[in-house]
């Protein structure tokens, strides 16, 4: 052998001492490990993505990262998947692998795609929070009484265009509360007493509510857009809408039941 094979052979075996399991890893990444079954007990429901120390993955700063599979199951998977990121194991065989990814600002998540409840997540850099939904509750009953109100127990006369969480009590037999806006129309039985929710999305228009059994009882309230149209907008704007061809009127939603 020559000289300089013998050199290049002795380089490679320095370079595989010093590197070990370099092969497919980038230099600089932090590693991480993800885990689907267990050793001992391949079909386990668990799964896991952990960091260096043995901690639960719940934040890491943007960048590279090089993340140990360790797929036991044949029942389950290891899927990841984020902005930029989608990597997964088969379901049906057990696997180890080596990825690289990176992480930028948002939310990544990892489940099984067998058992969807098998899952967590975590976030990257930073992650700008949904805004919290915002809250009402309407109220028939009891005696004839009606009425729209925020969290907060005040008096609904105006509201801010987009989605509700809305919970809705009927507390009397005698009536029922139905809502009327732009694009809503949902109501409870006269005849049911209980509380239903409701996820309504308001667009800009007017809003009522009334009971079905005795239209006296009844209250309004207008919804504007962020912008803040002023009055006289939005009674043109109110005006458009009710003259306009072919406008469709939205069925109505009953609920019955509580909770629906």
């Amino acid at each position: 052998m020559s000289h300089l094979r013998l050199f290049a052979v002795a380089c490679l075996a320095v370079m595989g001492l010093a590197l070990p399991g370099a092969v497919g890893a980038r230099v600089g990444a932090t590693p991480l490990l993800a885990t689907v079954g267990t050793p001992t007990s391949g079909n386990d429901f668990q799964i896991s993505l952990k960091d260096s120390t043995g901690a639960k993955v719940t934040h890491l700063d943007p960048g590279a990262y090089t993340i140990t599979v360790h797929d036991y199951a044949t029942v389950h998977n290891f899927h990841l998947t984020g902005l930029g990121v989608d990597k997964a194991t088969d379901v049906e065989t057990t696997s180890d692998a080596t990825w690289d990814a990176t992480f930028t600002n948002g939310t990544y998540k990892y489940q099984c795609d067998f058992h969807p409840f098998l899952r967590g997540s975590f976030t990257s850099g930073t992650v700008v929070a949904p805004p919290p939904v915002k809250k009402l509750v309407a109220q028939v009953g009891p005696k004839r009484t009606i009425s729209l109100k925020t969290a907060s127990g005040a008096r609904v006369k105006s509201l801010t265009t987009g989605k509700y969480k809305l919970t809705a009590k009927d507390l009397t037999k005698a009536d029922n509360f139905h809502l009327i806006a732009a694009g809503v129309n949902r109501k409870t039985g006269v005849a049911f007493r209980g509380t239903a929710t409701w996820t309504v999305t308001f667009r800009v228009g007017a809003g009522k509510y009334r009971s079905d059994a005795h239209r006296a009882l009844h209250g309004g309230f207008t919804v504007i857009g962020t912008g803040e149209l002023s009055a006289v907008e939005l009674c043109v704007q109110l005006r458009a809408e009710e003259d306009r061809p072919g406008r469709v009127v939205q069925p109505e939603q009953e609920d019955d039941r509580a909770g629906q």
